[in-house]
């Protein structure tokens, strides 16, 4: 496996678990615990602002490149389009769990897909290792929060395993 294809399946995911703890903390009863509910707004918060970062250094590559070049213009439509990460985090913050849940598997990942096929299609290694920021502290610190999140979730309600641990 390279890097690319290491850094776009962790990419995978982050996703996956991301859906998957917003998924369950919107479905939680409202007997769910006050630590539960917290692992699952700081795990959230981290991967949804690590997003936030992408796009921020995704912007950052338009702006080297130049209104010239034709990946310019691309890049910067689908930073436009809606779906940001700051608009996940601003439901998170108010704690809408379903609408974050429905906004995350909607508009987020519409977006989210459109951005990704646009670095398949057009990015090298270190484009994909300088966007994304993915590196081994990284993916250990995503891999223990998700694993403890899923260890606190209220009894009935299950995460999927956490993948590549």
């Amino acid at each position: 496996m390279n890097e690319t294809q290491i850094i776009r399946r962790q990419l995978g995911i982050e996703r996956e678990h991301l859906l998957a703890a917003a998924a369950a903390v919107a479905a939680a009863p409202g007997t769910a615990s006050d630590e539960f509910r917290r692992a699952a707004s700081d795990y959230l918060a981290c991967v949804l602002g690590w997003y936030e970062a992408r796009d921020q250094r995704l912007e950052a590559l338009a702006a080297r490149l130049g209104a010239q070049d034709p990946r310019c213009c691309t890049i910067l439509q689908l930073l436009s389009q809606a779906g940001h990460s700051g608009e996940a985090l601003a439901l998170l913050a108010a704690q809408a769990w379903p609408a974050l849940a429905q906004f995350l598997r909607g508009p987020w990942s519409a977006r989210r897909d459109a951005l990704e096929q646009l670095l398949a299609n057009d990015a090298r290694a270190p484009d994909w290792r300088t966007i994304t920021g993915i590196d081994a502290d990284g993916i250990l610190a995503e891999r223990t929060g998700y694993r403890r999140l899923a260890e606190l979730a209220p009894p009935g309600l299950r995460l999927g395993a956490a993948q590549g641990a």
